[in-house]
């Protein structure tokens, strides 16, 4: 290290070696709050991570679920045993033991992997221009409304549409 040589107001030599204690606790403290912010950024990034793959999942489940009713509704006959029969109420997909496997609708919720999936069936009602009302219409018995929930912890991904007989 040079050797810096000053002179003071007595005119002697006074030298600088080092660096303070000052100096030290300022840089010291730059640094901690450099590494708190990016500790801070690096648990926010592990947090919006972790939601966006519970997300995509529950979108993957509520996606397979529209898909499985759309199966269900299009492998059975509407007034028989289809859709149209389906009382309003809750629901929940399942694969038949059949070959190739089918969709089926059963009562009630499920629970897969710490994410709850229910279909809730409603009828619809109409106006007197043929216009989907929430009450004070027409029931359609041709048309009914699917909201189909996959939720988890206090999160929820939910879709609404309807499905009519299109046969």
């Amino acid at each position: 290290m040079l050797k810096k040589t000053n002179i003071n107001k007595k005119g002697l030599n006074v030298s600088k070696k080092g660096i303070t204690v000052v100096e030290i606790l300022v840089v010291v403290f730059v640094l901690l709050v450099a590494f708190v912010g990016i500790l801070g950024l690096l648990t926010f990034s592990l947090k919006t991570s972790s939601l966006i793959k519970k997300t995509t999942y529950a979108n993957f489940l509520a996606q397979e679920t529209i898909e499985s009713v759309r199966n269900f509704r299009d492998g059975t006959d509407w007034d028989i045993d289809g859709l149209g029969s389906l009382t309003a109420g809750i629901y929940h997909p399942e694969k038949t033991a059949d070959v190739p496997p089918k969709w089926n609708l059963v009562s009630g919720e499920e629970t897969i992997n710490n994410f709850t999936r229910k279909i809730v069936i409603e009828n619809v009602q109409r106006d007197g221009s043929d216009i989907i009302v929430e009450s004070g219409g027409i029931n359609d018995p041709e048309t009914k409304k699917i909201i189909i929930t996959a939720s988890w912890e206090n999160q929820a991904v939910e879709i609404t549409t309807y499905f009519t007989n299109w046969r």
